[in-house]
């Protein structure tokens, strides 16, 4: 059990103005460039992709080439805040992933040495087949895997898992990714070791969604146990078995001894600290108290420098693009950010470049357009045009503000995450709206009521970020756009937008898909739900110990589950 107040980091924070105090301060280190987005599971043909250097693949921890892997230790983390929920079906924070993603398994997973493929591999599901009409798929599952309860895995198990998420249940207070599985008309179970999933249409990407941190497997048995209520409940098929969590705190996890792939984990557990100070998780880092650093929440490019400078032999330190958006989120359904010219106008008072090197030190790329940046977003050519993306028109969004009934601008409250990056994030966007007339007040709150609110639609505009985890459109254009989508939190309804995305989804021609993506972001230009500043760039880093890691294809919050991790000493 985690005790309150670790020792080692009480000491760490009353250390910590003279270990970082005293120290010169590093400067930044020059822009980051940005790791191109991996390809969805839709290959587009070479004419529709844009004209970007191919990055290359993140290489493993270097290793002496006699070094095998060794049971026993502890890998040690530290996150920036506290998760709203355990459940990690209905939440979208990444604490909440950090906390339970070694615990559970999914159907299939991203193979990590792929990059910058974004290839599934068996994971539960120990192959599949998929019809010749592509509407059937039909998965085998990995005989001999159990949950930590001793229960065997079943088709049951995978049916409810999936059933939970696309039909919510009483005890299940939201579903976020409930539109990603509408195309799902039935979920059977011919055996229990057989599951077969019906579409209403085929979807080239299916198997790749499936693939994501969302789509873990519960048992079905202890989820009713519990009456559908695992906010505060992990039990799954993973590595690790929950141990403890305790807020403010840390968790921990521990091996799972019956885990059904031979030799795995090495590790003996896994302990995680909430450190919500940025620079006492860093020094944390540095100190070597824990041993591995994940985007939860980012680090910023004057720490990577630190470390580049000063434990550049002993550590090991990559960056990578992250498909996260960070900008304005507008309540559509609440006076004045019903009216769009309002909307309009704060994006056009955005100087994205200015906020990325504000925000971010550079570590990041203007966006505007709702899709990453990559092979399905909007070519430059034709963003370089849109009012506000290569440069703020102040003088259009006064006059904007001005046809809308605000010629003396006006005051508002904005909702904002209690979270760095966030924070930094909120004062851009808060200095650009004031450039033409926009008072903005920050009210900052914690994740879980941040959350709650932002889920209710209990704010008038809110700043916001969040990582898409899949670069498909169905993902990217889906949850935070279509009428209904679990993550729709501007309200947004336009019943144009709903059909073109159905279209899309059913479309299985690239380049076809592709116009049909390009005219859906261009509606979202001009209604602007959320209004996008940046899209991020993010780094991992781990001392040189730590080996069977590997930069994952859906940077942060990827599925990682520590099942491969080990340490060398």
């Amino acid at each position: 059990m985690i005790t309150r107040n670790p020792p080692a980091l009480i000491g760490l924070a009353i250390a910590i103005s003279l270990l970082l105090g005293c120290a010169p301060a590093a400067p930044p280190t020059a822009t980051p460039k940005p790791v191109a987005p991996a390809a969805t599971a839709t290959a587009l043909p070479a004419k529709a992709s844009p004209a970007a250097p191919k990055p290359a693949a993140p290489s493993p921890t270097a290793k002496p080439a006699a070094d095998q892997p060794r049971y026993g230790g502890a890998l040690t983390l530290a996150v920036g805040g506290d998760a709203p929920s355990l459940d990690i079906h209905q939440e979208d924070s990444s604490f909440t992933y950090a906390i339970t993603m070694g615990t559970y398994n999914l159907l299939v997973r991203p193979d990590p040495k792929a990059w910058p493929e974004f290839k599934p591999v068996p994971e539960l599901a120990a192959g599949w087949q998929v019809s010749t009409d592509g509407k059937v798929y039909t998965f085998n599952l990995t005989k001999g895997a159990k949950f930590h309860d001793g229960s065997p895995v079943t088709s049951e198990d995978v049916k409810f898992s999936l059933d939970r998420i696309r039909n919510p249940q009483k005890g299940m207070a939201k579903s976020p990714r409930k539109i990603q599985l509408e195309a799902v008309t039935s979920i059977d179970t011919p055996d229990e070791n057989t599951v077969k999933i019906t579409l209403a249409n085929p979807q080239a990407f299916f198997v790749s969604l499936l693939g994501t941190v969302f789509y873990t497997i519960m048992p079905k048995k202890v989820v009713l146990a519990n009456d559908n209520d695992m906010r505060k409940t992990v039990s799954g098929s993973g590595p690790f078995k929950f141990k403890s969590y305790s807020s403010g705190v840390g968790w921990e996890l521990v091996k799972n001894p019956d885990y059904f792939v031979k030799g795995r984990p090495y590790l003996d557990g896994v302990k995680g600290y909430i450190v919500k100070d940025s620079f006492t998780r860093f020094a944390a880092l540095r100190t070597k108290q824990v041993l591995w650093w994940t985007p939860f929440p980012y680090m910023s490019v004057s720490q990577a420098k630190i470390l580049e400078e000063t434990l550049r032999d002993k550590l090991t330190l990559k960056w990578g693009f992250h498909p996260a958006w960070y900008g304005a989120i507008f309540n559509m359904e609440r006076a004045p950010w019903s009216d769009a010219r309002l909307r309009q106008a704060v994006s056009m008072s955005f100087d994205r470049k200015s906020m990325v090197a504000a925000a971010l030190e550079g570590a990041g790329v203007p966006g505007m357009s709702p899709q990453p940046p990559g092979e399905w977003a909007l070519k430059d050519e034709e963003m370089s045009k849109a009012p506000g993306y290569a440069k703020p028109d102040v003088v259009g969004a006064k006059k904007l503000l001005a046809d809308a009934g605000f010629p003396n601008g006006l005051k508002a409250e904005m909702l904002v995450r209690d979270v760095k990056v966030h924070q930094d994030t909120a004062i851009v966007i808060k200095d650009a709206a004031a450039s033409i007339g926009i008072t903005l007040d920050l009210k900052v709150e914690e994740t879980a009521p941040y959350t709650d609110a932002q889920y209710k639609r209990a704010f008038g505009i809110a700043e916001g970020g969040v990582s898409s985890k899949l670069m498909d459109p169905a993902l990217t254009l889906g949850d935070f756009y279509v009428t209904g989508g679990g993550r729709n939190w501007s309200g947004y309804s336009n019943k144009t937008y709903d059909d073109l995305f159905a279209k899309q989804s059913a479309t299985l021609d690239p380049a076809e898909r592709l116009k049909i993506v390009y005219e859906m972001q261009r509606i979202l230009l001009k209604d602007v739900p959320i209004a996008i500043a940046f899209w991020t760039n993010a780094p991992y880093a781990w001392w040189n110990e730590v080996r069977g890691f590997y930069v994952p294809v859906e940077f942060s919050n990827a599925y990682q589950q520590y099942g491969d991790m080990w340490l060398a000493n």
